[in-house]
């Protein structure tokens, strides 16, 4: 099979999320699956990333795995710190993430910020989201990884 498209995959699913980061849930985990009738889309459930980085293991013919999460967003000082938590700042927004990860290894993340344009990173994916991700992933079966 063809390497997946992750950009695309990330910026259609996080469309499909229709709602505003405000109404959105805890995080979600899903994996895209090939199997004798193509893709398809299994859904995990709620998935918080420590039980993501030690337990789930990708079902067999995983492609990519998506995890939608959501949070808060805060300015940070012209110097990079912080002084707040985002959560508490005066200035705060809701976010979501949809995070994907597939082929080999490879990240992408939209984030969508209430009240802005979604933006879509590429390569500045760090954080516990991508880490779990990662160790998520490394756990695919050799068949799958193949």
């Amino acid at each position: 099979m063809e390497p997946i498209d992750l950009v695309q995959l990330a910026t259609d699913l996080d469309l499909g999320f229709d709602a505003s980061p405000s109404e959105r849930c805890d995080p979600q985990l899903f994996a895209l699956i090939e199997d004798d009738d193509g893709l398809a889309v299994g859904f995990y459930g709620d998935v918080g990333h420590i039980e993501l980085s030690r337990h789930v293991v990708p079902p067999p013919g995983c492609k990519a795995l998506i995890l939608t999460t959501t949070g808060w967003s805060a300015p940070m000082e012209p110097d990079g710190s912080f002084t707040h938590r985002p959560s508490l700042h005066p200035q705060r927004k809701r976010c979501c993430t949809t995070t994907v990860i597939g082929n080999d290894g490879d990240i992408v993340s939209v984030l969508r910020i209430a009240d802005e344009e979604p933006q879509v990173l590429t390569e500045q994916c760090v954080g516990r989201v991508p880490d779990a991700l990662r160790q998520c992933w490394s756990r695919r079966s050799k068949d799958a990884a193949a």
